[in-house]
C-alpha cells in the first residue's frame, strides 16, 4: 500500500512483454538468412524477449509458454525450443543487463508514493 492508502499499481504481463520486445530490439544480432538449413522461424529478438519476460516473472519455461498463450496472437516458440535457444546462444551478461534495465524501464513507468519501496 502506498502512502495514503491506495494500492500501488503492478505492472501488467502484456506491458511487460511490450517493454521486453522493445528493449531486445535493439540489442539482439540480426536473425541469419541466406544460409545452409532450415530458415530460422523466429527472429533472434523475439527469444531474447521471452527469456528476458521469463527471467522478469522467475517463471519456469513450461509457466512463460502458458503466460504467452494468453498474451500473444499468433505463433510463439514453444517452452523447448525457448530452453534450447537460451542453453546455445543466450549470453548471461547481456540477459542480466537488460533485465536490470528493464526494471528501471518498469519503475519510470509506474506511479510510485514517496516511501514505497522500489518494484523488483
Amino acid at each position: 500500500m502506498g502512502k495514503r492508502g491506495f494500492v500501488r499499481r503492478e505492472p501488467r504481463p502484456k506491458e511487460v512483454l511490450e517493454l521486453c520486445l522493445y528493449l531486445a530490439q535493439e540489442v539482439a544480432p540480426p536473425t541469419p538468412k541466406g544460409h545452409r538449413g532450415r530458415p530460422w522461424r523466429y527472429t533472434h529478438a523475439l527469444y531474447l524477449a521471452l527469456l528476458l519476460f521469463r527471467a522478469f516473472y522467475g517463471l519456469t519455461y513450461r509457466a512463460t509458454e502458458a503466460h504467452l498463450q494468453d498474451l500473444l496472437e499468433g505463433p510463439f516458440p514453444s517452452h523447448q525450443a525457448l530452453a534450447a535457444y537460451a542453453q546455445k546462444h543466450l549470453n548471461e551478461e547481456v540477459l542480466q543487463a537488460l533485465l536490470e534495465r528493464l526494471v528501471q524501464e518498469v519503475e519510470a513507468r509506474l506511479p510510485q508514493e514517496e516511501g514505497d519501496p522500489p518494484f523488483s
